[in-house]
């Protein structure tokens, strides 16, 4: 809205569109800084607070997911009815104060408590961003503006592992730091203060974005239940997004274990293994969304399921990768393998949300966008990290993670791959019936 309250039209000039897109994707690529810095962290939390590999997995895992399911299809839902520029404003808000919050404690059920809120402030920006650029561009320029926007979990992940990995490596040197009124500090206690707080300079800049006026809709705003009405009659279109986007998400969880991965069998130290790691979310990442963004003009050229058929390239390439580079034996083979790796997920990760808002129409696309990221977090984060923490914990050897990593991306990545390929054909009929049904109206 403008200073009178109007809604502002896609019109707006192409620079201030694109300005829209890439404050989006900074605040993004925090929300994974945030997110991604307990990863760097899990040692020293683990010695500080004497957990095991379970409870390390619970903190990767369900902490933060565990909420950031429950409420968001219903800030999804909210997002369709409201201004998305203030709802945006408030997860920020709320998911850097989670952050702070989680530099000042000492218990373990109080960090898991601050990962909780954590997921509740970052459930809003995926579907709240992905609605706005969808209503600021026209479907030829959307996917592009979405595959850009969507490079801001590997640039956040790179980020907090190039240099977090640093900051943390040069608060260890600090050691503990005593504090007026809050008493000694770790330097992980630090480390989560540091990331925490520039998040509230994002939030202030959240508003020179104008709400753009929403679009494509093909009926007058549904109740809580119309986007869950809507997938259900098309499941076999959606479906076969689902399960290409879950399989993607859930490999990804892997980069939470390549700290205790490169430690426990080839002995790096924190900032060599962060400075890999983020150093391929910022090369690896940026070529994966370049890649899919090149994948999604040459498919649309002859396929109206472009943006479906970059998901399923990104998959033939991450999953063979990202299941044999715990596996190598020597580091400098899982290091060679785990950077194809990243360039795969990177080209699926731009390839699902364009190919979702591709086939739902503008009135329910902020809840279905909801229901999709609580889809993929179900199978992805949600179970992912504890279950293989649970696995190393039962074999009684914290070597065997290599293995178990191996196991969990086999078992869910070679599945997932031909049944998204059988539903191909459905996820196109359904972009050819949206289309349609837009001419008409």
């Amino acid at each position: 809205m403008n200073a009178d309250g109007q809604m502002i039209t896609p019109k707006s000039g192409a620079a201030y569109r694109w300005y829209v897109v890439y404050l989006l994707l900074l605040i993004f690529i925090l929300s994974y800084l945030d997110r991604y810095i307990l990863t760097l962290l899990i040692e020293p939390i683990k010695k500080s607070m004497d957990l095991s590999d379970f409870q390390v997995g619970l903190l990767l895992g369900p902490a933060f997911s565990l909420f950031h399911v429950l409420v968001g299809i219903p800030l999804g839902w909210y997002a369709d009815r409201a201004n998305r520029k203030f709802l945006l404003i408030a997860g920020i808000v709320i998911w850097c104060a989670m952050t702070v919050g989680s530099g000042l404690v000492n218990t373990f059920i109080l960090l898991l408590i601050f990962r909780l809120g954590l997921g509740i402030g970052e459930a809003v920006v995926s579907p709240g961003a992905v609605s706005i650029i969808s209503d600021y561009f026209d479907r030829k320029e959307r996917a592009r503006a979405i595959s850009l926007f969507m490079a801001g979990p590997y640039l956040g992940a790179g980020l907090a592992f190039l240099g977090g990995g640093m900051v943390v490596r040069w608060l260890e040197t600090l050691g503990p730091l005593h504090f007026p009124f809050v008493g000694e500090m770790e330097p992980w206690h630090m480390a989560f203060l540091l990331v925490g707080a520039p998040g509230f300079l994002f939030a202030a800049l959240m508003l020179t974005v104008r709400e753009p006026e929403r679009r494509e809709k093909i009926a007058p705003t549904q109740g809580f239940g119309g986007a869950f009405s809507y997938i259900l009659k098309r499941w076999r279109g959606f479906g076969a997004l689902f399960i290409g986007s879950s399989c993607n998400f859930a490999i990804s969880t892997l980069a939470f274990w390549n700290i205790p991965l490169f430690q426990r069998i080839w002995g790096w130290n924190v900032a060599e293994i962060g400075a890999v790691t983020g150093i391929f979310y910022f090369t690896a990442g940026p070529i994966g969304t370049a890649l899919a963004v090149w994948a999604q003009r040459k498919f649309a050229q002859h396929h109206v399921d472009g943006s479906m058929r970059v998901l399923i390239l990104g998959l033939w390439i991450g999953v063979p990768a990202s299941a044999l580079y715990p596996v190598m034996p020597s580091a400098e083979l899982a290091v060679i393998l785990m950077f194809i790796a990243f360039i795969g997920k990177s080209v699926a990760t731009a390839g699902g949300p364009s190919s979702m808002a591709l086939i739902t129409p503008g009135e329910i696309r902020g809840q279905s966008l909801a229901i999709y990221n609580t889809v993929i977090a179900l199978i992805g984060p949600l179970f992912g990290p504890p279950l293989v923490g649970w696995a190393i914990d039962m074999s009684g050897d914290p070597k065997s993670i290599g293995i178990m990593l191996f196991g969990y991306v086999s078992l869910i990545g070679i599945p997932s791959i031909l049944l998204v390929w059988l539903g191909l054909k459905h996820y196109r009929t359904e972009v050819q019936a949206l289309e349609r049904t837009l001419d008409r109206t």
